[in-house]
């Protein structure tokens, strides 16, 4: 039997368990640190815009002047989530 650690992305705590399965059939995993914001996480991600952290690369390459279409690019991920980060973005910064 092979085990694996899985610390949280999040927080990196150990606390962590299986929490079921995606809908493409992924192990979840779901951190139980009371003050860790993360809910449930899986350790590979089958779209690169859904992994952790990818959104503060695309707000750091839009503060550097970096187009939308440049930073789909070298991200590896759609246009169509760099619109909606930055739109994100602009809707909660406003009061």
């Amino acid at each position: 039997m092979a085990l694996v650690n899985v610390k949280c992305p999040k927080c990196g705590g150990i606390q962590v368990y299986k929490h079921g399965t995606s809908e493409t059939g992924e192990q979840r995993y779901m951190c139980h640190n009371p003050e860790c914001p993360a809910k449930t996480f899986r350790l590979e991600y089958r779209y690169e815009g859904s992994r952790p952290g990818i959104e503060e690369k695309i707000i750091a390459m839009a503060a550097n002047a970096s187009g939308i279409r440049d930073t789909s690019r070298v991200l590896g991920i759609t246009t169509d989530k760099v619109m909606s980060t930055l739109k994100k973005r602009a809707n909660s910064s406003v009061p």
